[in-house]
């Protein structure tokens, strides 16, 4: 080895150390990440299963397959949708964000097919958009009411048995406009089992009402 090879090789050494080290800080942050990734969803399904153990009402399975969806995608605003079978139609059934109240005051309802909640629910299929202006389908006439910009939009069924029978929506997510493959596989599960819930809820009504027939119909023989 010659006395210029030496010399830079021994250049070369700090330069290649850097790179090294560089390269390890991006797997070491990749890790954390997922470990972090993974933590959270842990903790989210946590409250999905108590949610679907107890659902103790209607407006308490909204308000908390709400405050998931918001806590998994870190947004800004966001509303629950539900669909009305009577009137075809899906209306508020709660909202999240600095115009919650205000959006919820509106009253407003969509037919299926209807702005970006409307496609949606007709089409049954997860919809992501990153930049709001560029889809048709965004309808402006509840942000432009209650005076708040939209960027970005993430919304997904509720589907029982197949069939969607709600939507879940977030809206403005805090770090950057685009989703991540992430976080729509876990918002699309997310529709799922806030189906799920929502069916059982209704399996326990009926039961509760068919106890309580039963209930009546036997004090009724007995009193006679």
């Amino acid at each position: 080895m010659t006395e210029k090879t030496s010399e830079k090789d021994a250049e070369e050494c700090p330069e290649k150390i850097r790179e090294h080290r560089d390269e390890l800080t991006k797997k070491y942050k990749m890790v954390t990440e997922r470990h972090l990734r993974s933590t959270s969803k842990a903790v989210l399904l946590d409250q999905v299963i108590h949610l679907s153990a107890h659902p103790h009402s209607f407006d308490a399975l909204c308000d908390g397959y709400m405050d998931i969806a918001m806590q998994s995608c870190n947004a800004e605003s966001g509303a629950l949708y539900m669909h009305d079978a009577h009137s075809d139609e899906i209306y508020f059934a709660t909202a999240r964000g600095p115009k919650a109240e205000s959006v919820l005051a509106l009253d407003v309802t969509f037919k299926p097919g209807e702005g970006l909640v409307g496609a949606c629910f007709e089409a049954e299929q997860l919809i992501a958009i990153s930049d709001v202006t560029r889809d048709p389908r965004f309808s402006k006439e509840v942000s432009d009411a209650v005076g708040y910009e939209v960027r970005s939009i993430l919304t997904v069924p509720i589907t029982k048995e197949g069939h969607a029978i709600g939507c879940i929506q977030v809206i403005n997510k805090e770090e950057g406009n685009e989703f991540t493959p992430d976080e729509t596989e876990w918002f699309q599960a997310l529709g799922r089992y806030a189906g799920y819930s929502f069916g059982l809820f209704l399996e326990f009504q009926l039961a509760e009402q068919a106890i309580a027939k039963l209930e009546a119909a036997a004090e009724t023989k007995n009193a006679d």
